[in-house]
């Protein structure tokens, strides 16, 4: 009897040495901390094959009946599994599990993000101000001229005029130079050179050959530099100003969304990370999923723009389009449904004009 056991024994291998204790630790999870009631038989089962392995009495028929009461218990536990359990749970050497190395990532990027859409925010805020207010400086300087070239020199309107042109015209060179140095975060410390176009440079010259040959006093070539210095200085000014306008179309149009959406796209993570370890069904598959996640929500944020307006819809009407962008960062899948119904119009438009040249085609040919 004893050689017929033994003849019937048969070797363990490692994967199914495995498996059993894989049943272990699923019978110790819904005995703990399961929702579903432990079936007693498949208990039974897994302690069975745990004892028959250290006794080595392990058959065929031990295996097949092991295998298929683990398949059922799977089933029971199911979304659970043994992989999102050891992501979950610490090893034996206390170091963090993967779930917590998850949540510390995630929490860590999640406020580098916020930082980083902080100061863009506020340096396209400052930016934006500042060119906005120069803008209107520069025209009302230019209005004030006009009023003071109007007015008699000794009038008392004259200086009341003088002295707000003035004010206005100081005002105009504090917002200037904020704006240069608002500009060389972006010209990486480098300024305009601003070099006179060649026409006017030509012209300046013509001039300053003139007044030599007429033997001018120096009032006169006093005059032309400054006027080369109000065109340099002019030049100096419309350069920064489109530099600044340009950048700040850049940061509104794609750096911006770009940053609401992935900053809604973290928090998306977040909620759904600590949704999945409540549940415990957080394992690698999550986190691979999470990171293709965050670059969706990133350029959702960042092309949502392109495909909808939102005075197009009544609901998102109120919205600004960086909120817009936040929210397609948050929950992706309505950027989706919005490219679909788009392509879905776009293919009844072809398929309607093909009929349409179709019939007109026919009716040709019946003519």
């Amino acid at each position: 009897m004893l050689n017929k056991k033994q003849t019937n024994t048969i070797e363990v291998s490692s994967d199914i040495a495995q498996v059993i204790q894989d049943g272990q630790q699923l019978v110790a999870y819904m005995a703990k901390d399961g929702q579903v009631s432990l079936d007693p038989d498949l208990a039974q089962v897994m302690i069975d094959a745990k004892y028959k392995l250290q006794k080595k009495q392990w058959n065929a028929q031990d295996e097949a009946h092991f295998l298929h009461s683990y398949d059922q218990l799977a089933k029971a536990v199911a979304p659970v599994s043994m992989e999102s359990i050891r992501a979950i749970s610490r090893s034996d050497n206390d170091k963090p599990s993967q779930a917590e190395k998850a949540v510390a990532w995630y929490r860590r990027y999640t406020l580098v993000a916020l930082i980083c859409l902080l100061f863009v925010q506020v340096y396209y805020l400052f930016g934006h101000a500042l060119a906005h207010d120069l803008k209107d400086l520069y025209e009302s300087r230019n209005e004030w001229h006009l009023k003071l070239d109007s007015e008699e020199p000794n009038s008392k309107e004259f200086k009341q005029i003088q002295s707000k042109y003035e004010e206005v015209g100081q005002r105009l060179d504090a917002n200037y130079n904020l704006l240069k140095v608002w500009n060389r975060i972006w010209l990486m410390g480098f300024s305009f050179g601003s070099e006179i176009p060649p026409y006017s440079q030509e012209k300046l010259n013509v001039e300053l050959r003139r007044l030599e040959r007429a033997q001018a006093d120096a009032n006169a070539l006093d005059n032309l530099n400054l006027a080369q210095t109000r065109l340099t200085a002019r030049l100096q000014l419309f350069e920064n100003m489109l530099f600044a306008q340009s950048v700040l179309e850049v940061l509104q149009g794609y750096v911006l969304p770009l940053l609401y959406g992935l900053l809604g796209a973290f928090i998306f993570v977040l909620r759904d990370l600590l949704r999945e370890i409540r549940a415990i069904t957080f394992t690698t598959d999550s986190e691979i999923r999470y990171r293709l996640r965050l670059t969706l929500g990133a350029l959702g944020g960042m092309i949502i723009g392109w495909f909808l307006n939102p005075q197009e819809l009544s609901g998102l009407a109120s919205l600004s389009p960086m909120a817009m962008a936040f929210l397609m960062g948050y929950n992706v899948d309505v950027l989706f449904a919005i490219m679909d119904q788009i392509i879905d119009k776009l293919r009844g438009a072809m398929a309607a004009n093909d009929g349409s040249k179709g019939k007109s085609i026919q009716g040709s040919g019946n003519g």
